[in-house]
């Protein structure tokens, strides 16, 4: 039996667009899909996949998106929620077999959400 675990995060972050120069700050919920088998009544435990991602997002937090070398060029010069997804994506391959060296889990999607003043604008939706 497959089952899909949700885990949810929240990014908060500066970035810069074209349609928009001025530096700006947002929140961008990040929500990881994890797919896999069951195994002692779970996909992987919750805890140590919440770590690793938000391990991989520390270096991002309460920073400047244009100008943080953590991310990719493609991120950087464009800190979009689609370029966030791929960028995460990218990131998060290897250490998924740390949390389950016997079945590591697969990725079924990477959600990036963008709120504004309370609002959430719209999200990016990767599905694999």
């Amino acid at each position: 039996m497959k089952l899909e675990l949700v885990v949810t995060l929240t990014l908060e972050a500066t970035h810069s667009l074209e349609e928009r120069e001025k530096p700006h700050d947002h929140r961008w919920d990040i929500q990881v899909g994890l797919k896999g088998d069951l195994e002692k009544g779970r996909v992987v435990s919750l805890t140590h996949a919440q770590e690793l991602l938000s391990s991989l997002l520390k270096p991002l937090q309460h920073t400047f998106l244009n100008n943080n070398e953590y991310l990719d060029k493609n991120a950087r010069t464009c800190p979009t929620c689609e370029n966030l997804a791929l960028f995460l994506l990218d990131r998060l391959k290897e250490p998924l077999n740390q949390l389950n060296p016997k079945n590591p889990p697969a990725i079924s999607f990477i959600q990036v959400g963008i709120w504004d003043e309370g609002v959430q604008l719209g999200f990016a939706r990767l599905s694999l």
